[in-house]
């Protein structure tokens, strides 16, 4: 599988004008996917918007949000048949966090904590009503609709007073990015957002009580760990990015077990590590496919993985500094798509694990579990003793 975008200030550069060229575009896009027999995931909106909506508020104004049901609903008709799987943002709360809080997203306000929980609430509205808009268009039946979240929890490295400051901004730091206003919301449709020093500031519950969900997406990279001072340090037995942050293989399980608890079938829609060293890449992915497979043996619906990405990306506020990529690939020329030694490793994961998932369930319910051998080592020795059955959702993006 792939995750792709449908760019919204491409097609809708003006409001009300829909660019036919851009359409073209990205209909080659899902063509070539199909020729390659890869089954795209389709986000109608990552991170950005034409600059005519910000103008007009963004998602600070409530009444913005039938502009982006508009879009949706146009998006999903001009390419609903080419994708099953859809989702309706790709991580509100990086969004409204990082544009509001952090500052390191546009429109790049910083510490404005009342507006980014009113840009998360309008987002979430705007998620069930794209939802019902395009669960009822004619040619939806099949579609499966969702949602994916970055499940970011914020710890600090040591205890007592020296770590007070750093236990306090952690706190905010993971309460901002939603990992318990998110999960609030998934189980009772209910939404409450508080500010530092003043409280609820925003509540909101959804009518049909918990929002509409067909699958859950997991954005997943690490439980950052900071020092005294507050600056990224890497626990004991971790490896460090170039983010930086440290690997935590052990936290994402806990992300799909926490996810679990909505009852839905679930993706880890992004994973990744972003180094130069290939003996580290493939440490850390080789750790982070035994707790999916891990996750999926101990019984938690668990559909598919992504990687981010599969070509070094110009990573937002990161520019070209952070090589997440299966491929490596350079702006001055030095590397043009190079498949790098440390994603072999999933390449190799990748081809061993059935086309169906039962098996798959079958061989994690075997594996043993260690960090010697390499996972694939595993799976090849418990794949002898499984048979076929199922359905398993293998992806990368």
């Amino acid at each position: 599988m792939a995750s792709v975008l449908t760019e919204w200030a491409r097609i809708e550069p003006r409001q009300g004008y829909i660019d036919e060229d851009a359409v073209r575009r990205f209909l080659d896009i899902f063509e070539c996917l199909e020729q390659n027999k890869m089954e795209p995931s389709v986000s109608i909106h990552h991170f950005v918007h034409p600059q005519w909506f910000e103008e007009l508020g963004g998602w600070t104004k409530e009444e913005n949000i039938e502009l982006y049901v508009k879009f949706a609903v146009e998006a999903f008709k001009r390419f609903g048949k080419h994708a099953k799987l859809w989702s309706s943002f790709n991580e509100p709360t990086a969004l409204a966090t990082g544009g509001y809080v952090a500052g390191n997203f546009p429109p790049g306000k910083m510490f404005h904590f009342s507006l980014a929980g009113q840009v998360l609430m309008n987002l979430l509205k705007a998620h069930c009503k794209a939802y019902a808009a395009i669960k009822a268009l004619p040619n939806a039946s099949g579609t499966k609709f969702g949602l994916t979240h970055a499940m970011w929890k914020f710890r600090p490295a040591g205890k007592g007073l020296l770590y007070l400051p750093a236990k306090w901004a952690c706190g905010w730091g993971t309460y901002c990015m939603g990992w318990d206003v998110v999960q609030n919301w998934m189980l009772t449709g209910h939404f409450e957002w508080r500010v530092p020093l003043r409280g609820v500031m925003h509540t909101w519950q959804h009518k049909g009580g918990k929002p509409p969900m067909d699958w859950w997406g997991i954005q997943y990279y690490s439980r950052p760990t900071v020092n005294w001072a507050m600056q990224p340090t890497c626990p004991k037995g971790e490896i460090m990015s170039l983010m930086p942050y440290a690997s935590d293989p052990a936290g994402l399980y806990e992300c799909i077990q926490r996810s679990s608890e909505f009852g839905i079938p679930i993706y880890v829609s992004e994973t990744g590590f972003p180094t130069f060293n290939d003996d580290h890449m493939q440490t850390v992915l080789d750790r982070y496919l035994k707790e999916i497979l891990r996750a999926i043996g101990d019984g938690m619906d668990c559909r598919g993985y992504y990687i981010w990405t599969l070509v070094d990306n110009f990573e937002w506020a990161e520019g070209y500094t952070k090589p997440f990529g299966m491929y490596a690939w350079r702006p001055d020329g030095s590397k043009d798509r190079e498949l790098k030694e440390g994603a072999k490793i999933f390449i190799r994961f990748n081809n061993l694990l059935p086309d169906n998932y039962e098996a798959v369930k079958a061989i994690a319910r075997r594996a043993v579990f260690k960090q010697k051998p390499t996972f694939a080592d595993v799976l090849e020795n418990a794949a002898a003793t499984v048979g076929p059955g199922g359905h398993w959702d293998r992806a990368m993006a």
